[in-house]
This record gives C-alpha cells, sequence and structure tokens, in this order.
C-alpha cells in the first residue's frame, strides 16, 4: 500500500521514534492501517504533521484529515487507507493504544 509506505518512510527519515503499523482492515471500512509514531516534543509534532503533509502530496495522495494541534500533544494524519496518529511521549504512555489495539486483537505489522 503506497499510502503506508510513504507514511513510514517519511517518519522514519524525520526522526519518528517507536513507530508501530496496526491493521485494522477487517472492522473499518474506511481506513485498512493505524500508524503511531512518537516526537519528541511539540516544535517535532507540528513539523511532523506538515512533512507527512508535504510527503503524501509529493506522492500525489490526498490528504483528508489533519487534526489536532502540536500543544495537545497529539496530531492526526489521515491519507488514502491510513491514519497516523503522532504523539509526544507522555500522551502515547497515558492513551495506551498499543494494548487497547492488542486487546482487541488486532496486530502490529
Amino acid at each position: 500500500m503506497k499510502e503506508l509506505e510513504v507514511a513510514i518512510k517519511s517518519l522514519e527519515e524525520h526522526k519518528a521514534e517507536n513507530i508501530v503499523s496496526i491493521d485494522v482492515s477487517k472492522v473499518n471500512p474506511f481506513v485498512s492501517t493505524l500508524v503511531l509514531a512518537t516526537c519528541l516534543n511539540t516544535r517535532a509534532l507540528g513539523a511532523m504533521a506538515e512533512l507527512l503533509d508535504d510527503a503524501f502530496e509529493k506522492n500525489k495522495i490526498e490528504v483528508r484529515v489533519k487534526e489536532g494541534n502540536p500543544i495537545s500533544g497529539w496530531m492526526i494524519v489521515e491519507a488514502g487507507d491510513v491514519i497516523v496518529h503522532l504523539l509526544l511521549e507522555s500522551n502515547r504512555k497515558e492513551l495506551n493504544l498499543e494494548e487497547l489495539m492488542d486487546r482487541l486483537n488486532f496486530k502490529n505489522k
């Protein structure tokens, strides 16, 4: 899937941490994969959302949703079949989305 490849490549190139992708295709008719990534601080979080937006645009993939504010510690970028959750470390620990997905029997890719 091109969207997932673009997202992962951009996140890795720009030093996002703890990148995880989770297949949700069997239960979500709108997206097939959630990607979680940690950003070091609010400035990096905002920049990462912009860089992802640019990477998708460069690859002719429409960004349908870009929500959140770096100050909140959580931003979402949705493009094609992928939703990327960008989080600060503290927000990621508090939300613990990986554990929730694991309890619902979703598997990391």
